[in-house]
C-alpha cells in the first residue's frame, strides 16, 4: 500500500508520510482525517501499491487523477476517470477507487469534514449548503473534467496544492476554494434535497454491515448464509442488496476480496505463496493461481515480480 497524508511539523511545515486506511466494523474508516481545529488531510495515492478495499467516512472527499484512468464505484454507478479528470465523493458514502492499468494510476486527494466549511451544524452555512448536500442521493459522486468543468478542476487542483504548500494563511485559502467549489455544485444541481427510498438506505446499511463481516472472516471457510446471517436478512435478500448496492453476487465479491488482498500481500511481503493462498481463504493454491490470472492476467509470481520492478523503478 502506498497512501500519504499531509501533516505539519512543529515548525507548520507539510509532511508527506506513510499511512494505513483502517476501517472499523461497519466498514468505516478510522484514518484521522486533518485535526479539530482543521478538518482535513492531504493525500497522496499511487493505485497500484494501495489495497483499497470498499469504505466510507462522515467526510468528503476530492481529488484529481495525475496518472493512468481509475475506477470510481459506489452503490449508484460507476464512473471512469481520465488523467486530469477531479471528482467529489459525498459524506458517508459506500465506495472505492481502484486502478485499471497495471502502473502509472495516481490520485491527489483531500479528505474534509463539512465543518470545515459549514462551521457549527447549527449555523445556517450547515444547514442551508452542507446538509442538502449530504443527504441528496443523486450526487453521491460528482465527476468534473478540465473542458466543461474547468472551474472546479482548477479549485480542486489549487486546493491540494495550497495544502501541500502550506504558505502562510493557506487554511483561509483553501476553505476559501473549498467553498466557491461547494456553490458550483449548488448551482449546477438543482436536485439538491432529494432524498433516498427507504429501502435503498436499508439496503445500503445491510450491505456494510455484510462487507463488514466479510473482511473480518475473509480468510475462513465463509458461505452464502453466513453472509446473510451477519445481517439478519435471508440469502435472497443477501443476494438482491450485493446486485442492486454492489453490483455484484456476494460470492463474486468474496472472491475478488480476496484475491485483491492477496495482491497486496505479493507486493510487500516475501511469504511463499502457498501460505498467502491460505491466509486469503484459498484452500487450493492451484485454484488460487487459476483465479488470481484470471483477473490479474499472470501467475502470482509473475505477479509479485513485475511489483518488484515498479517499486525499483
Amino acid at each position: 500500500m502506498t497512501q500519504f497524508i499531509g501533516k505539519y511539523d512543529q515548525k507548520g511545515q507539510t509532511m508527506l508520510s506513510f499511512c494505513d486506511t483502517f476501517i472499523n466494523t461497519h466498514k468505516q474508516e478510522l484514518s484521522e482525517h486533518g485535526t479539530l481545529e482543521f478538518p482535513i488531510a492531504c493525500y497522496f495515492d499511487d493505485l497500484n501499491q494501495k489495497f483499497n478495499p470498499w469504505h466510507w467516512h462522515e467526510e468528503f472527499e476530492v481529488g484529481i487523477v495525475r496518472g493512468n484512468p481509475v475506477i470510481i464505484s459506489t452503490p449508484d454507478d460507476q464512473y471512469c476517470l481520465k488523467k486530469g479528470d477531479c471528482f467529489l465523493i459525498n459524506s458517508s458514502i459506500l465506495h472505492t477507487i481502484q486502478n485499471i492499468a497495471p502502473k502509472d494510476c495516481f490520485v491527489d486527494s483531500l479528505v474534509f469534514h463539512g465543518k470545515l466549511l459549514g462551521g457549527d451544524m447549527d449555523s445556517i452555512f450547515w444547514r442551508k449548503y452542507i446538509l442538502p448536500v449530504q443527504l441528496s442521493p443523486g450526487l453521491s459522486v460528482l465527476i468534473f473534467d478540465n473542458i466543461q468543468n474547468k472551474r472546479a478542476v482548477n479549485l480542486i487542483s489549487s486546493a491540494w496544492m495550497a495544502c501541500v504548500k502550506n504558505n502562510d494563511g493557506f487554511e483561509i485559502h483553501v476553505r476559501f476554494l473549498l467553498t466557491k467549489l461547494l456553490m458550483i455544485i449548488h448551482q449546477e444541481n438543482p436536485e439538491i434535497g432529494l432524498k433516498r427510498t427507504k429501502k435503498e438506505t436499508v439496503r445500503i446499511e445491510r450491505s456494510k454491515i455484510m462487507l463488514k463481516y466479510i473482511k473480518t472472516h475473509f480468510p475462513e471457510d465463509i458461505t452464502l448464509q453466513d453472509i446473510a446471517d451477519s445481517a439478519s436478512i435471508s440469502k435472497s435478500e443477501c443476494i438482491r442488496c450485493f446486485r442492486t448496492v454492489l453490483r455484484t453476487s456476494p460470492v463474486t465479491y468474496l472472491n475478488s476480496y480476496r484475491l485483491q488482498y492477496a495482491a497486496g500481500l505479493l507486493s510487500s511481503t516475501s511469504w511463499k505463496i502457498s501460505y498467502i493462498c491460505m491466509q486469503c481463504g484459498f484452500r487450493e493454491e492451484s485454484y488460487f493461481s487459476k483465479s488470481f490470472k484470471k483477473i490479474y492476467g499472470c501467475s502470482p509470481s509473475e505477479y509479485r515480480s513485475s511489483s518488484k520492478i515498479l517499486q525499483i523503478h
